[in-house]
């Protein structure tokens, strides 16, 4: 299918339209990645179109309110839209790079081309912001794995938690994080059933 001139636009805030190059093809099963350089995507009542070379709508997301980090897009399937979470593949290994710790639990992976993840090291609970310790525990988990290659174990029986996050053992070199954060004294097991991976005996 020839998609050259068509756009991809946004319809809230400061609206952004995108020119997909003349000339481009999609073939059965292939797709395009856009990546801009800026933020385009309004948290508030945002919708994206997408028109075809003579400015006619071929496809539309529903309108969402999005304020919160965390692991929601839009997905496409048969049934229509839908904005929510991906089951992952279980039994995969996930192996991507971190690229911000937020807490002493809790970092951003990169997933793909440009796509941002968020994942909650499962079985474990270390300080929130202005608790004892936090900073400590933060601290920590950043200098052991930011910009390091993570590999995840995500937990097969219950893959997010409930703020979309998703839930994994954490591996660099080679190295169970989730553990070493408990036996390094920076976060308590938090043993929520039924999980994949029994994280009490990581306090022995």
């Amino acid at each position: 299918m020839d998609i050259g001139n068509w756009t991809l636009e946004t319809t809230n805030g400061s609206t952004v339209s995108v020119w997909i190059a003349e000339g481009t093809t999609l073939y059965p099963g292939a797709y395009i990645t856009i990546s801009p350089s800026y933020r385009w995507i309004d948290n508030n009542h945002e919708s994206l179109i997408l028109r075809d070379a003579v400015g006619e709508v071929v496809d539309r997301t529903p309108v969402v309110n999005d304020n919160e980090s965390d692991n929601r897009y839009w997905m496409r399937n048969n049934s229509g839209w839908t904005f929510g979470v991906k089951d992952l593949e279980k039994g995969e290994l996930w192996s991507e790079y971190v690229k911000n710790v937020v807490d002493g639990d809790t970092v951003d992976l990169h997933f793909n081309i440009c796509r941002i993840q968020r994942v909650r090291l499962e079985g474990i609970n270390a300080p929130e912001i202005g608790e004892e310790g936090y900073e400590e525990a933060k601290e920590f988990l950043n200098e052991t794995c930011m910009w390091e290659e993570a590999k995840l174990d995500v937990d097969d029986m219950r893959q997010y938690d409930s703020y979309y996050m998703i839930l994994a053992v954490v591996y660099v070199n080679g190295t169970n994080v989730n553990e070493k954060m408990v036996r390094e004294g920076y976060a308590e097991v938090m043993y929520i059933p039924p999980p994949e991976f029994d994280c009490r005996e990581w306090g022995g």
